[in-house]
């Protein structure tokens, strides 16, 4: 009897669930930043300290991106995204791309021009050198990447969400 027993699930207690945990997810999200930022910035330490920040946000977005891309809602998600923003989900995820690269560039900037330069001239000199070599290099490599990236994902979840509703077919 206990085998076969059905567990009856209150959709609108679920959806409340869902809610808190994706709440939850930002605020841990929120939390890892703040302390990457306060660890790199305002203690100086090096980027080997905020390593345990850098794998909690890169895993859990890559388990997001995963379980989303084999359940099919990424691809869902995407087609309700484009249908209410002004801007396309894609479009979106290039910018991002575009934006961590004059992240990183503007870092690695300040960074050359604070430890390698003998004077504030050659500091100058090194932040915009350095920024701009930077900015060449990972703004469009970023870009692509997370192009590349999200544009495999909708299309696998598309496949599934496919292959779903033709196994739901063949059922009937």
């Amino acid at each position: 009897m206990g085998l076969f027993k059905r567990k009856i699930v209150d959709e609108r207690v679920q959806n409340l669930q869902n809610k808190i945990y994706r709440e939850m997810y930002y605020i841990v999200s929120i939390i890892c930043f703040i302390s990457i930022i306060t660890k790199l910035v305002i203690y100086g330490r090096g980027i080997e300290s905020v390593a345990i920040e850098l794998i909690i946000s890169l895993t859990c977005s890559i388990y997001y991106i995963y379980r989303a891309m084999y359940t099919g809602v990424l691809s869902e998600e995407v087609e309700i995204h484009d249908a209410n923003s002004k801007y396309r989900y894609s479009t979106k995820t290039i910018i991002f791309g575009i934006l961590i690269g004059v992240v990183i560039a503007l870092a690695m900037g300040l960074n050359s021009g604070i430890n390698y330069a003998d004077s504030n001239a050659q500091a100058i000199e090194y932040f915009f050198m350095v920024s701009l070599i930077s900015l060449l290099f990972y703004a469009p490599f970023l870009a692509l990447f997370l192009y590349i990236i999200n544009q495999s994902a909708v299309k696998k979840s598309q496949q599934v969400n496919d292959k779903m509703l033709k196994d739901d077919e063949d059922t009937w």
